[in-house]
Parts: C-alpha cells; sequence; structure tokens
C-alpha cells in the first residue's frame, strides 16, 4: 500500500509558496477559466508555470482544477486549457464534467485526470467507469462513510487510486452541486461563481404577511442559518484514515489566506507523518486539533465519514482565536524583516508559524524597515518593519497573535 500524500488548496502565488513550506505533497490552484472558485485570484499562464517549476523543484506536484460543468461553448477553451497546463508541466487535471473527462483523455494524452468530488463518486464500479475513459483517480463524493470509502479501496486496489477531502469547508448539496445561488443571484455554483446563499440567515414569511417575517432560530437562539453546514476536520481520526487505504488527503480552501493554509497544512503534516511512525499518542492528536480551532472556520464535525451528520445545517458564523499579523520576508544577522497583515504592539509575545512548529515571537523592538525609526506599535497593511528573532524563524514563516477589539486597539 502506497503513503497517503497531502494535498494543500492555493488561491494565488503566496498561499501556493506557503502550502508547499506547509506541508503539501502536491497543491491544487485554478487558471484563469474553469474553475469551480472564480472569485480566487487563480493563476494566469506564467504564473501558473513558474508555481509549477518552483514545485517540482522541491520534488512535489501540482494539480490544475478545470472543474466546472461544461457547456458546449466551453469545450474548445478547455481542451487548449488542458492541454497549455500539460505541456507547462501540471501533473494533474481536477476534471468533473463526464464529456471533458472523455475529451481530455482523447485529446490531451500525457496528463494524468482526476475525477473531482463534483461528479459524484459513490461506488468502485462507476470508478471503473472512470478509469476505462482514461481517469487514474477519483476524489470520493464527500457523502460516503469511512467504512465505504475503506470498501471502495479495497476493491480498487491497484486499479484506481481514491482521494477524499478531510478539512474545510462543506457544501449543503449534495457532492457541491447546487443550483441555489443560479437561482437567487443568476451566479452558478456550478460554474465557479457561487454566492454561498447557504451560510444568509433566513425567516418565514407568510403570502399575505410579506412584511411580518417571521425568525427560524436555531437551538437556544443562536440565529438562522438552517443551510449551512458545519465545517470538516478528521485530524482525530488520521490514525484510522492512513489505514484506509486512501491514496491522497484533500484540504478545502482555495479562498483563503496563507494563515489558514499554514496552520491546517502543518496540523495534518504533523499528525501525518507521526501516524507513519506508530500510532499518535491521543494528547498528540489533541494538540494539533486545537490548533485548527485557531483559524477562520465554522463549527467543525465529521462530515458523512460516521453516518448522517447529527445536525446537518445551521452552522451560523466564523470564529477563530488567532489573527494573521505578518509574514516573514527575509532574516538578516537575527533581524527578521517582516510585511505586516494586522496590528501588533511592542512588547507582545505572538507565535510564529514555521515547518517545524510554533514558537514563540517576541516583539522585543520594531523600526521602520526605511527609516530605521523605532516604533511602538504597527497598523498600516502591508507596512514593513524589522523586528529581532530567534534562530528558528526563516523567511516564508507567518506571525499570528490575539484577535483584537478594533474598538480598542
Amino acid at each position: 500500500m502506497q503513503t497517503p500524500t497531502l494535498l494543500l488548496p492555493a488561491g494565488n502565488r503566496q498561499t501556493f509558496q506557503t502550502a508547499l513550506r506547509f506541508g503539501a505533497d502536491a497543491v491544487y490552484c485554478g487558471m484563469d477559466q474553469y474553475s469551480l472558485r472564480a472569485g480566487a485570484d487563480n493563476f494566469d499562464s506564467k504564473m501558473l508555470e513558474s508555481a509549477i517549476s518552483e514545485a517540482h523543484a522541491q520534488g512535489k506536484k501540482v494539480h490544475v482544477t478545470l472543474n466546472i460543468f461544461a457547456r458546449d461553448r466551453d469545450i474548445p477553451g478547455m481542451l487548449r486549457a488542458a492541454a497549455h497546463a500539460r505541456d507547462i508541466g501540471a501533473d494533474a487535471l481536477i476534471v468533473s464534467d463526464l464529456g471533458m473527462i472523455a475529451a481530455i483523455a482523447r485529446e490531451v494524452p500525457g496528463i494524468d485526470i482526476h475525477v473531482s468530488t463534483q461528479a459524484n463518486t459513490t461506488n468502485a464500479a462507476s470508478a471503473r467507469v472512470y478509469r476505462d475513459l482514461g481517469a487514474v483517480r477519483i476524489v470520493a463524493a464527500r457523502e460516503l462513510s469511512l467504512t465505504e470509502l475503506e470498501q471502495m479501496t479495497a476493491e480498487l486496489d491497484g486499479i484506481m487510486e481514491v482521494e477524499t477531502f478531510i478539512h474545510g469547508a462543506q457544501c449543503m448539496s449534495w457532492s457541491g452541486r447546487c443550483m441555489l445561488s443560479a437561482a437567487l443571484l443568476g451566479r452558478s455554483a456550478n460554474r465557479g461563481d457561487c454566492a454561498q446563499p447557504c451560510r444568509w440567515s433566513y425567516a418565514l414569511v407568510e403570502k399575505k404577511h410579506p412584511d411580518e417575517p417571521w425568525e427560524v432560530l436555531e437551538p437556544e437562539g443562536q440565529g438562522n442559518a438552517i443551510l449551512s453546514a458545519h465545517d470538516l476536520c478528521m485530524i482525530e481520526h488520521m490514525p484510522r484514515l492512513m489505514r484506509s487505504g486512501i491514496a491522497c488527503f484533500k484540504v478545502e480552501g482555495r479562498m483563503k489566506n496563507e494563515l489558514y493554509v499554514a496552520t491546517v497544512g502543518l496540523a495534518y503534516r504533523k499528525v501525518m507523518d507521526a501516524c507513519l511512525s506508530g500510532t499518535p499518542d491521543p494528547e498528540f492528536l489533541l494538540h494539533w486539533r486545537a490548533e485548527l480551532d485557531k483559524v477562520s472556520h465554522r463549527e467543525y464535525d465529521t462530515g458523512f465519514y460516521f453516518g448522517q451528520p447529527e445536525v446537518p445545517g445551521m452552522a451560523s458564523g466564523t470564529r477563530q482565536s488567532a489573527e494573521y499579523m505578518a509574514r516573514v520576508l527575509d532574516v538578516s544577522g537575527g533581524i527578521a524583516l517582516v510585511e505586516m497583515r494586522n496590528r501588533f504592539f511592542r512588547g507582545e509575545v505572538l507565535e510564529a508559524i514555521t515547518p517545524q512548529g510554533i514558537v514563540p515571537f517576541p516583539v522585543e523592538s520594531i523600526r521602520d524597515a526605511e527609516t530605521g525609526e523605532q516604533m511602538d506599535r504597527v497598523s498600516k497593511p502591508l507596512y514593513q518593519v524589522q523586528i529581532p528573532c530567534g534562530p528558528e524563524i526563516a523567511a516564508g514563516d507567518l506571525i499570528r497573535g490575539p484577535v483584537r477589539n478594533r474598538a480598542n486597539t
């Protein structure tokens, strides 16, 4: 059985580099068109080629998403995009449309095809059909249980690889095939332009009393986001997942920032590596589970891995216990040059996220990077300052700190 790999998301070049640094074996990203994250920055041709070269230099792979449900007018352009991705070295294409899977396999040979979770593959028989069309991997439907996944991987062993999501936002519709955004706003989720109306708050309106809406309340009066699914988190169950025969574990989040990608990537990388050395101590798993509470997320659950979610919706709002403070641009002579993201103060002890783990980052002094002027605080976005640091800090590390009360800072 092969060692499972970790696939992290990238919506732009900075998150791509962060994913490589913080544990990805492979990174998935979108091109200018034909991706189900049209709102991400995505990659133009030159950016993608450069990113692929950077990943390959580190022995890592790049998967490119071409996963919209295609209309006839899309097919010629999608085939050209697929050929271009192959020619600049992409390792795989993630495709959902049945016709496009067959067309790419026939007309763009020489690149792996992975069947997107949008295709809703729920059984080994369907996977074999996709194999016959030319695909080498399926991203399993999110509605499968862990027992069903274990059965599928056993049946497909040596025939077809199985990839599955282990962390991130979940869609309220079956395998993400949602019509709600298109119906309400004319923005199709199946073409990458979802407005996420499932995250809105709703009320019940009686036809003859349109100005008298009734709130649809969650338990204990916690709002009315009745369609909003919880976020997925499987880190405590990775020991079993690592033995399941699943080839690749995928993190959702191409719209997320570097802090999210670094924190989630590092946590799962540490746990996966520990699983390869034996069965991790429960306290070790709980430590990295607690790290995942620090990034922006909705309430976590385990999706369908252990049966129907106990509460299928009603995840209102996001929460986090840490905030992205700065990115380390360079380190020289014990001085870190950092680019600020949120305000912080001299005398604070922040935390640095490094590939080795989380380390304290005391802000002993702050100097303007251009003038050398001493400062007590930094509050301008993208402002560059110099801060003394320890030998464990390096370029590419991220600094986080407490979530601020904006009114008081």
